[in-house]
């Protein structure tokens, strides 16, 4: 069903990209995944351009689909699924949702500043983050 309405709709896509990449009802294919994911983010970010650019403050209706596109990505490169692993790429992704708002993605960027994943160790920056 997600494969069906995946051309042009940001969450079909994002579901339809995790399905490929866990095998859920279909037989995995994680690059297809990553292909999906970017597609979500992308679609999205226009569509949050595109409000910001009309007046409205805070974006329109395709942030979570942003958001849950860009943390999907990261945890793609994080491990490994569909492309190759990538610490640096992975902790950029949650940086940046994570300064969007999501909340998972807070929690991966502190584990990455306390595991030094994608960068250096800072344990003093992973307590700004729980502040």
């Amino acid at each position: 069903m997600f494969g069906r309405l995946a051309d042009s709709n940001a969450m079909a896509q994002i579901m339809y990209g995790l399905a490929l990449r866990h095998g859920w009802g279909i037989t995995p294919d994680p690059p297809l995944a990553i292909t999906y994911l970017s597609q979500a983010a992308s679609n999205s970010a226009a569509v949050e351009s595109a409000a910001l650019s009309s007046g409205m403050k805070k974006g329109g209706a395709a942030k979570g689909e942003l958001v849950l596109a860009i943390y999907e990505l990261a945890n793609s490169f994080r491990h490994g699924w569909g492309v190759e692993k990538d610490p640096v790429a992975a902790r950029s992704y949650y940086e940046t949702a994570a300064n969007l708002g999501d909340t998972d993605a807070m929690n991966e960027v502190a584990r990455c500043y306390e595991e030094g994943l994608g960068g250096k160790k800072d344990r003093v920056s992973v307590c700004f983050l729980f502040l």
